[in-house]
């Protein structure tokens, strides 16, 4: 029987990056679902199928420490394989909900030829496509990319907002202008797929636990994290701090780039 790790790198799908795209992606978390249940990593989708026909759903957590307009971005992708090893459905996340990845002329997947999905990631957004045209139909692509870049600073999912300091409105000014002034771009809307390798590929809980200190490491480079540290101090004093902020304080297990991964392209 093969392990989760040996599925989730058979069956990952060819991700399609802009050109031009700033941001690489740093990790790719994965779940094996053999039954109905939860999502851990995307909030709010069960994860249902005809399991007669579907032998598991591979949900891929594609982790990037940027958005175009934000920092932290973590996009899915969901892979059906059916009882005889095939790839023969796909979903994809977009803006907080999920399409379907599949052609407009006749409903079937986007196959490579080693039978393997392929999508395509809005360039500096990363919402999940099947086809790269369809970007132009998303309001202000282009603009996100350069006038409207760094417009939300950091934005703390519910999930670690005990864990992750929340940012007043000078840090995250900083943050805004640290994102337009470094990444803003022109999409080309010309794709490359992205080269995955094998120790960026890790199971979600493990991606899961590294993401605190993933974002620590770029506030760090930006020059907010000791002023954020100081913020949640006084909160704290004040009273108005998360009850949980001394677990993040304390420090976790200290972030290693190179035990993690190395971002890819």
């Amino acid at each position: 029987m093969e392990t989760d790790k040996v599925l989730a790198a058979k069956y990952l799908p060819g991700l399609m990056l802009d050109r031009r795209e700033p941001f690489s992606i740093g990790a790719v978390g994965y779940t094996v679902f053999r039954e109905t249940k939860r999502s851990d990593s995307f909030p709010g989708r069960i994860i249902r199928t005809d399991w007669d026909k579907i032998r598991y759903v591979i949900e891929y957590a594609v982790w990037f420490d940027y958005d175009i307009q934000h920092l932290y971005e973590l996009e899915h992708v969901w892979v059906y394989v059916d009882h005889r090893g095939e790839a023969v459905w796909a979903e994809g996340s977009f803006h907080g909900k999920y399409l379907n990845q599949v052609r407009l002329a006749d409903g079937a997947p986007a196959l490579d030829a080693e039978g393997r999905i392929t999508v395509w990631m809005q360039p500096g957004k990363h919402a999940v496509l099947p086809d790269p045209s369809l970007v132009r139909l998303v309001p202000e692509w282009r603009e996100s990319c350069s006038v409207h870049a760094g417009a939300d600073g950091l934005a703390v999912p519910e999930a670690f907002r005990g864990r992750i300091p929340r940012p007043d409105e000078a840090v995250q000014e900083r943050i805004c202008s640290y994102i337009r002034k470094k990444y803003a771009f022109e999409p080309s809307m010309e794709f490359i797929r992205a080269e995955i390798e094998e120790g960026c590929l890790m199971p979600w809980e493990k991606l899961k636990e590294s993401i605190p200190g993933r974002l620590e490491l770029e506030l760090e480079k930006m020059g907010v994290l000791e002023l954020l540290q100081r913020n949640a101090e006084g909160r704290d004093r004040n009273g108005g701090g998360n009850p949980h902020m001394q677990e993040w304080k304390a420090g976790q297990e200290p972030y290693k780039p190179e035990a993690a991964g190395r971002p890819y392209r």
